[in-house]
C-alpha cells in the first residue's frame, strides 16, 4: 500500500489503516474499525512513532486495538442486551420449533440471570464460560439434571451461532461466536430406560381391576412401537391397512399447540403389523365404523397413572416404580422402548428395528440390541397372543356376535411370524 492509500484487513475486523494528517498537520498512521453493531468508528491516530513506511507495524498496532474498538458504539445508538436479543430470537422461532415453550422457560430461568444484562454484541467467551460454570454448579447441587443442562447449553450455542450467521440478516448481531471452542457443562450417566417383560404385560392386560381402555392402550403402544404423539394421530383411513396388515406412521400430535406436526425424525415410515395385534385392531375398527382415530384417550399425568395401574395389577418390580441416580421409573414412552426391546430379543434384523421405530441414528437402535443380548435367556415369549378378555370375547354369552373379519388363516405373516386361525365373538368394547 502506498502512503495515503487504504487497506481493509480480513473478515475478522482488525482495522483499516491509512496515512492522514495528524496533529500539527504532520502525516501519521490512522485506523478505523467496524464495530460489533456494524457501524464504523472515526479515523483514530495511531502511535506517531510508527514510521510512515512501516505498513506492517501500523496494521499490527491496529489489530491489537481492534477488540476494544469493536466494543464501542456509535454516538446515540441503543444497546441491545442479551435479554432483548433472546426475545427477538425466540419470537422468530415461534411456530417453527416444537419445543418453543420449553425454550422460553429455559432461557428465562437458566441463561438470562447470567447473560441477560450484557451487551449482545460484545459479551465475551469469558461470560459464556461463567455461564457454563454456573450450570455445572447446578448439576453438582442437584438443582438441575445434567440432561436438562444439556438442553440449556444447546440453546446457548444455537443462539450465539445465529448472532453470527442467522438466515435472517436482522438477527445477525456480531462478527464472532463467543461460544466457539468453549467446553460444555459436565455430562452425567444416561439413565437406563425401563421395559416390561412379557409376563408383566400379560399380568397387566388380564387384570380386570384395570380399566379395559388402559389395557388396550398399553397393548397398542407396545405392539406398534410408536411414540405417544404418533399413536394419538393414527387414523383408520390411510394409516391402518388391515387387508394387508400394514401400518403407516406419517404424522404426530403437537401437544403444545393441539395441532398436527411431522414425526420426530421428519420422515414417514411403513411396516407390517404384529400378527397378534390384528384381532384387537379388527375389533376397534368394527366399533369405530372404520373412521376416525384409532386411539383416543383423555388422561393427565399419563406415566404416573400408568404406574398406579401397574401396581393394581400386581406388577410391582422395584425398577418400574422407583428411580435412582442411574435409572428412572417406567414412563408411558417406555412402552415404545418395550416394543423395541422385544423385537431385539426376538432377533429381528437391526435395520428393520430402526425403520419400524423411526430412529434417526443406528446408535439408538444398538442400545436395545445390546440390552437384548444380555437378557434374552429366560426373557419370555415376546408379542404374545392377546388374551380373550382384552378382545371382548364372551363365547357363551347370549347375543354374542361372530366377527369373521378377524379370522386369520394359519400361515406366515408379512413379517414372517406364524399366525393361527381363530374365530372371535365380541362383546361391546369400551374403547
Amino acid at each position: 500500500m502506498r502512503p495515503g492509500g487504504g487497506l481493509t484487513m480480513g473478515r475478522k475486523s482488525t482495522g483499516t489503516v491509512r496515512v492522514l494528517k495528524g496533529e500539527n498537520e504532520k502525516p501519521q498512521w490512522h485506523a478505523k474499525w467496524t464495530r460489533a453493531d456494524k457501524t464504523r468508528t472515526e479515523w483514530v491516530a495511531l502511535d506517531p512513532k510508527i514510521a510512515l513506511d512501516d505498513e506492517e507495524g501500523a496494521k499490527a498496532y491496529a489489530a491489537r486495538h481492534a477488540a476494544r474498538a469493536r466494543q464501542t458504539r456509535a454516538p446515540g445508538s441503543a444497546v441491545e442486551t442479551v435479554e432483548g436479543y433472546a426475545k427477538r430470537w425466540l419470537d422468530d422461532r415461534e411456530g417453527r420449533v416444537n419445543s418453543i415453550r420449553d425454550d422460553r422457560s429455559r432461557i428465562r430461568d437458566h441463561i438470562l440471570p447470567t447473560l441477560g444484562p450484557l451487551d449482545a454484541s460484545t459479551f465475551t467467551r469469558d461470560d459464556v464460560e461463567h455461564l457454563r460454570d454456573v450450570l455445572d454448579g447446578k448439576i453438582t447441587k442437584g438443582e438441575l439434571a445434567w440432561k436438562t443442562v444439556e438442553c440449556v447449553w444447546t440453546l446457548v450455542t444455537s443462539m450465539c451461532a445465529d448472532m453470527v450467521n442467522a438466515k435472517r440478516r436482522e438477527l445477525r448481531a456480531r462478527d464472532d461466536n463467543p461460544c466457539r471452542d468453549v467446553k460444555p457443562p459436565e455430562r452425567g450417566a444416561r439413565k437406563a430406560k425401563q421395559y416390561l417383560y412379557p409376563s408383566e404385560f400379560l399380568a397387566f392386560v388380564t387384570c380386570e381391576r384395570v380399566p379395559i381402555h388402559w389395557r388396550r392402550a398399553v397393548a397398542l403402544a407396545i405392539y406398534t412401537y410408536t411414540r405417544d404423539a404418533e399413536l394419538r394421530e393414527l387414523r383408520w383411513t390411510g394409516d391402518v391397512d388391515l387387508a394387508h396388515g400394514v401400518l403407516s406412521i406419517t404424522r404426530a400430535f403437537n401437544r403444545r399447540t393441539g395441532t398436527v406436526k411431522s414425526t420426530k425424525s421428519g420422515e414417514t415410515r411403513r411396516f407390517s403389523l404384529e400378527p397378534n395385534l390384528l384381532p384387537l385392531l379388527h375389533l376397534l375398527h368394527e366399533r369405530a365404523g372404520g373412521a376416525g382415530q384409532v386411539f383416543e384417550m383423555d388422561a393427565t399425568h399419563f406415566s404416573r397413572t400408568f404406574r398406579r395401574w401397574l401396581t393394581e395389577a400386581g406388577v410391582t418390580r422395584a425398577e418400574l416404580h422407583n428411580g435412582t441416580a442411574t435409572s428412572k421409573p417406567i414412563t408411558w414412552h417406555d412402552l415404545r422402548a418395550t416394543g423395541a426391546t422385544w423385537m431385539a430379543v426376538r432377533g429381528d434384523d437391526p435395520l428393520k428395528i430402526k425403520q419400524r421405530c423411526g430412529h434417526a441414528s443406528f446408535s439408538t437402535t444398538e442400545i436395545y440390541i445390546r440390552e437384548a443380548e444380555a437378557i434374552r435367556e429366560g426373557f419370555g415369549d415376546v408379542f404374545p397372543e392377546l388374551p380373550t378378555c382384552l378382545l371382548g370375547i364372551a363365547p357363551n354369552r347370549p347375543g354374542a356376535i361372530l366377527f369373521s373379519r378377524s379370522s386369520l388363516k394359519k400361515g406366515k405373516s408379512r413379517a414372517g411370524h406364524e399366525v393361527r386361525t381363530r374365530d372371535l365373538r365380541l362383546g361391546k368394547p369400551t374403547l
